[in-house]
């Protein structure tokens, strides 16, 4: 009974993670890539919890660990999702601030070859 109970849940946080993967991506809190990992992850755990030759796991927890089990692993698993949202923001932030360094190189050549047209000028008159 408790082992149905802990795949129900299982398969409960795969879904959950589905979801909040899918509303992450779609608020551009996440990168592609990251987001396919998540929810490969997401679909493992359903997995892990709906087949019957997969579940066997969920007897070998003693009934009193249960709790304790479900909820450490809630834990683990959306703090490392909160740990990756965080760092795909950062590489969103770091490739706007290349881009925003790019047009300022770019906007600064065009004013030093400005620089030099006029310098060139001056001297020959």
């Amino acid at each position: 009974m408790i082992a149905q109970v802990l795949c129900l849940i299982t398969v409960l946080e795969g879904i959950a993670l589905l979801v909040v993967d899918f509303i992450s991506f779609v608020y551009q809190k996440i990168t592609v890539g990251i987001e396919l990992c998540w929810s490969a992850f997401a679909v493992v755990l359903i997995l892990l919890g709906a087949v019957p030759g997969l579940s066997d796991w969920s007897k070998t927890i003693p009934i009193e660990a249960v709790p304790a089990f479900l909820l450490i692993s809630l834990a683990i698993i959306f703090s490392f999702f909160y740990l990756s949202c965080a760092i795909s923001q950062l590489l969103r932030k770091n490739q706007e601030l290349a881009m925003h360094v790019s047009l300022l190189n770019q906007e600064n050549e065009i004013i030093l070859q400005k620089l030099n047209e006029d310098s060139a000028k001056e001297g020959k008159e």
